[in-house]
C-alpha cells in the first residue's frame, strides 16, 4: 500500500484541495499529524505510485499556499481580521529556527519514503524533529502546546502587530528523574515587549545558549537545559544587559490547551475527526457530509494540531449544515475531542509503539469509565506518543501513555488542563490491555473527590494522589 502524504501551510486546507482528495479516495483519507494530509494510492509499483502521487499533488496545488514557516500559529489569528500582519510577523520568526517550505509532499510504503517533491525527505524529517519549536498564539486557548515549546509569542487580545506581545521561553519534555537539565520543563514568562524588541530578545536567548549552554550536546542542546541549569534570574540579568527591558505586567492566563473551548462560538466551528480518517461510521457519514457541503464553503479549512476540522467563522451557517448532518452536538465528547496522538508504529520510523491508531479507542474506554463513575463529558487533557521523543507533548497533559514496545507504555499523569506543568511517571511498562483497568479504580476515587470539590480537575487530584503514593512508599 502506497500513501500520498501532502502537507499544507500553517495547516489551511483551500475546499478544492478537500474534495480533489475524497474523491481520489472517498472513504480513507486520514489525517496524519498537523498540517498533513494521508491519501491512499491505486498503483502497485514504487514508480507508478510517484507517478499517481505526483499527479494527485499537482492537482492539489492549483488552490495551496506557499510559504516557508518556522512558528505554528493559533486558529484565532489565522482567521482573525489582522490575519495578514500576524502571518507576516510569523516569517519574521523563521530566524529563530530552520524554516520549513510549503507546500510539500512525499510518497511512503510501509513506512519508508519511496519519493518526495523536496530533493532530500530525510534532511526534511531530521529538521521537523531538531528545530526550535516555536508558536504563535493568543488567549484564552492554545492549540501548539505553548508550555512545551522553545518560544512562544501571545498576542494579547485584541492587539495587532506593531503593538506588544508576552515572549515566553525554555519549554521542552525530557526525561523524569534525571538533572535539571534533562527534566521535561514548561516554558516560563519572560515579559512583556513591543513585537520586534521580542522576536530580537528570543534571538538573544539563542546566541546566550550558544555562548554558554551545550548546543552540539544532542540531550542538553536546547534553550530550557540552559535556562533550567543557570535559573530565571540569571537569564533575567543577561537581557536587561543586553537592553532588553519589559514593560510592567502580568503572564496572560489560558483555560486550557487543545480543541475543546466550553465556548459554543468556537466550538459550533469544530468539525470532529474522533477516528483520524475522513470515512462515513455508524451513525456518523463524515465523509459524505463533507462532501456534500464541501462547495458551499468560501473559506479555507483549518486542520488542527489534534486532527480535526474547523471551518472560518464566515462559514458558520456552513458549519450548521455539516453539524445538523452528523448529529453532533453532543456526539463527541470534550475527551475525545481534546485528545491528541503522534503518528506511532507504524507510520513513524521512530516509534516504538502505537499511538494515532489506539487514540480513538483508549479515549472511549476512558469516556466509559467517566460516564460509569458519574463524570460524563468530564473534560480531561489526554496524549498518546509513540516514543519517548513526545511529538504529541505528552509531558504536559493531566493524563499519558509513552511507548515503550508495542503494546507496552508508560503511564504519566499530573500535567494541568492548561499545559502548564509537567506530569509524572504513574506506572511504568503498563501493557495497553490493562489500562482501562488500571485507571478504573482511579477514577473512582476521583469521581468521590469530585462530589465534594466540584472545581476540582483530575490533574491536580491525580498529582496529589501520586505525592500520597510516594510518601506512604506505594505503588
Amino acid at each position: 500500500m502506497h500513501t500520498l502524504e501532502y502537507s499544507f501551510l500553517d495547516g489551511l486546507i483551500h475546499p478544492a484541495q478537500l474534495q480533489t482528495a475524497l474523491a481520489h479516495a472517498p472513504q480513507a483519507c486520514r489525517l496524519a499529524s498537523f498540517s498533513t494530509i494521508a491519501i491512499p494510492l491505486k498503483s502497485g509499483t514504487d514508480e507508478q505510485a510517484a507517478a499517481e502521487g505526483d499527479a494527485l499533488a499537482g492537482a492539489m496545488n492549483l488552490h495551496a499556499a506557499a510559504g516557508e514557516r518556522a512558528a505554528d500559529i493559533s486558529t484565532l489569528l489565522l482567521q482573525g481580521n489582522a490575519h495578514a500582519e500576524w502571518t507576516a510577523f510569523a516569517c519574521e520568526l523563521n530566524a529563530l529556527s530552520e524554516p520549513v517550505s510549503y507546500p510539500y509532499h512525499q510518497i511512503r510504503s510501509r513506512g519508508k519514503i519511496v519519493h518526495a517533491s523536496a530533493p532530500s525527505p530525510e534532511t526534511r524529517f531530521a529538521s521537523l524533529h531538531k528545530r526550535n519549536r516555536i508558536c504563535l498564539e493568543t488567549p484564552p486557548h492554545h492549540e501548539h502546546g505553548l508550555y512545551g515549546c522553545d518560544f512562544a509569542f501571545v498576542v494579547p487580545k485584541n492587539d495587532r502587530p506593531g503593538g506588544h506581545i508576552h515572549l515566553f521561553a525554555g519549554g521542552g519534555g525530557g526525561i523524569h528523574g534525571g538533572s535539571p537539565a534533562l527534566a521535561p520543563r514548561p516554558a516560563s514568562w519572560l515579559g512583556l515587549y513591543p513585537c520586534g524588541e521580542a522576536v530580537r530578545a528570543a534571538q538573544h536567548l539563542l546566541d546566550l545558549n550558544a555562548a554558554h549552554g551545550e548546543p552540539d550536546n544532542p540531550r542538553k542542546r536546547r534553550l530550557k537545559s540552559l535556562i533550567a541549569t543557570r535559573g530565571l534570574d540569571w537569564i533575567g540579568d543577561r537581557l536587561r544587559q543586553a537592553g532588553f527591558t519589559p514593560f510592567l505586567g502580568h503572564a496572560p492566563i489560558f483555560l486550557s490547551s487543545g480543541e475543546w473551548s466550553g465556548h459554543g462560538d468556537a466550538d459550533e466551528l469544530l468539525i470532529p475527526v474522533p477516528s483520524g480518517t475522513l470515512a462515513d461510521t455508524p451513525g456518523y457519514p463524515l465523509a459524505t457530509a463533507l462532501q456534500e457541503h464541501l462547495p458551499l464553503l468560501q473559506q479555507r479549512i483549518r486542520l488542527t494540531p489534534q486532527g480535526h476540522l474547523r471551518l472560518h467563522p464566515e462559514d458558520r451557517n456552513t458549519a450548521h449544515l455539516i453539524h445538523a448532518r452528523l448529529k453532533t452536538p453532543d456526539g463527541h465528547t470534550p475527551l475525545s475531542i481534546a485528545s491528541a496522538a503522534c503518528r506511532g508504529l507504524p507510520h513513524c520510523k521512530r516509534a516504538q509503539a502505537a499511538a494515532s491508531s489506539i487514540k480513538q479507542e483508549t479515549a472511549a474506554a476512558l469516556d466509559a469509565l467517566l460516564a460509569a463513575c458519574g463524570l460524563a463529558r468530564e473534560p480531561i487533557s489526554f496524549r498518546i506518543s509513540g516514543c519517548p521523543n513526545g511529538c504529541s507533548r505528552p509531558l504536559f497533559a493531566e493524563l499519558a501513555l509513552i511507548g515503550r514496545a508495542e503494546g507496552i507504555y508508560d503511564l504519566f499523569a499530573g500535567g494541568s488542563r492548561q499545559g502548564d506543568r509537567t506530569a509524572r511517571l504513574l506506572r511504568k511498562a503498563l501493557p495497553i490491555a490493562e489500562f482501562p483497568g488500571y485507571m478504573e479504580p482511579l477514577l473512582h476515587l476521583y469521581a468521590a473527590q469530585k462530589r465534594q470539590q466540584p472545581g476540582l480537575t483530575f490533574g491536580d487530584w491525580i498529582l496529589q494522589h501520586i505525592d500520597r503514593m510516594e510518601n506512604s512508599g506505594g505503588a
